[in-house]
């Protein structure tokens, strides 16, 4: 008799089915609701990050984190990431959070070629974080990132300033250490994409804007200087690239100022990581 054979086509993977053997063995995904990883690239990315913390001893402090809720999650995956970059760009982890001011701690104290240790903190602002309160009310922070045809001024420089500012922050940079403010952010335009306005936030001589900018003059000047960083994949790209560039402040303390070799980074940097390209025949698995 004739047999008919089919072959049903199976929807593409997503979310946890992504997942590499490192994330499955060291991390629970109980607790986590939207469909990261997205995509096979960023699963292997969290492989490699998990190895990385496991490798540094430090996945007593990440697990916890990284098993959260969606949004702390997030911010653990900034924080690993800006210490990947940092470790293998020269600058490794000499300590992970290390006490500051008041009681406060930070994410990880670096060394540089220089000799000198720099106290690194990593913030990560929102778009959440920008909404009106009528948005808010309406409901606007349980809805996707991005909704056809909305859009509208927006003002980078406003999160930016609020991330120096707060109390969560500035109180912990010490005056007699270099430190760092690493900026991992999540707006909606990312701040490496309106680079004016981080000029405003940090450089403006006027107060046009609301403040003038806060490395003009000492009120800061515990804070050596201001990072910017983003994980992105691009058009065209092979696997998951990290981006960093820094900005020095002029008034900071001499004890605070940022050595000269991590000032090669005033000059955007970018960098592929490490096995988190797709190879062909990956990519035909997973879309299946």
């Amino acid at each position: 008799m004739d047999i008919e054979v089919t072959h049903r086509r199976r929807r593409p993977l997503s979310g946890v089915e992504l997942l590499g053997p490192a994330t499955r063995r060291l991390i629970s995904l109980d607790r986590w609701t939207d469909a990261y990883p997205a995509t096979p690239e960023h699963a292997k990315e969290l492989d490699v990050l998990l190895m990385f913390a496991d490798t540094l001893g430090c996945l007593p402090i990440f697990v916890p984190k990284l098993e959260s809720r969606n949004a702390q999650r997030d911010e653990a995956l900034e924080e690993l990431r800006v210490a990947y970059w940092l470790h293998h760009s020269g600058f490794p982890i000499v300590e992970w959070e290390p006490p500051g001011l008041n009681g406060k701690v930070g994410e990880y104290l670096i060394g540089s070629p220089d000799n000198a240790n720099i106290f690194v903190e990593v913030n990560s602002p929102g778009w959440e974080g920008v909404l009106s309160d009528e948005k808010r009310r309406a409901g606007r922070t349980k809805q996707p990132k991005y909704i056809n045809l909305e859009g509208g001024a927006f003002g980078n420089w406003q999160p930016l300033q609020r991330c120096i500012a707060s109390e969560h922050t500035y109180p912990k940079f010490a005056p007699n250490q270099p430190n760092l403010l690493v900026v991992a952010d999540d707006l909606h335009v990312s701040l490496l994409d309106s680079p004016d306005h981080v000029e405003i936030a940090l450089y403006a001589d006027h107060a046009m804007y609301g403040e003038m900018g806060y490395f003009t003059s000492p009120r800061f000047e515990n804070l050596g200087g201001l990072a910017i960083f983003r994980a992105a994949q691009f058009f065209g790209g092979h696997g998951v690239e990290y981006e960093f560039t820094i900005f020095d402040n002029p008034f900071a303390l001499p004890s605070t100022k940022l050595p000269d070799s991590i000032l090669k980074f005033k000059t955007l940097a970018r960098g592929m990581v490490r096995g988190t390209a797709v190879t062909r025949w990956e990519e035909r698995w997973t879309k299946r």
